[in-house]
């Protein structure tokens, strides 16, 4: 739990790794989805799990279908983005 979290002004994007859950590397998904309620962002975008490590095919698993799910509860979108996917965000240039 990090308390310095409450004190960033509302982002419009947050980025937020959640593949630690075997290699503590990162946040894991509650530890992400504890950061979201607490920074209070427009648009979440998770990051860095489920990606090919040295030897592993998976270096850094989550489940990111109950991360957007429990995201979307928190009441923030969540765009979930794959390999070529892009986002436009409205208003911005």
């Amino acid at each position: 739990n990090t308390p310095d979290w409450e004190k960033i002004d509302r982002p419009d994007v947050l980025m937020i790794p959640i593949g630690g859950a075997l290699i503590h590397n990162t946040m894991n998904e509650d530890e992400a989805l504890e950061a979201v309620r607490m920074i209070k962002p427009v648009l979440v975008i998770p990051c860095h799990y489920n990606s090919p490590g040295f030897i592993k095919k998976n270096a850094n698993p989550a489940n990111v279908e109950y991360f957007e799910k429990e995201v979307k509860k928190l009441g923030f979108e969540c765009a979930v983005l794959n390999i070529n996917n892009s986002i436009i965000l409205r208003g911005y240039h």
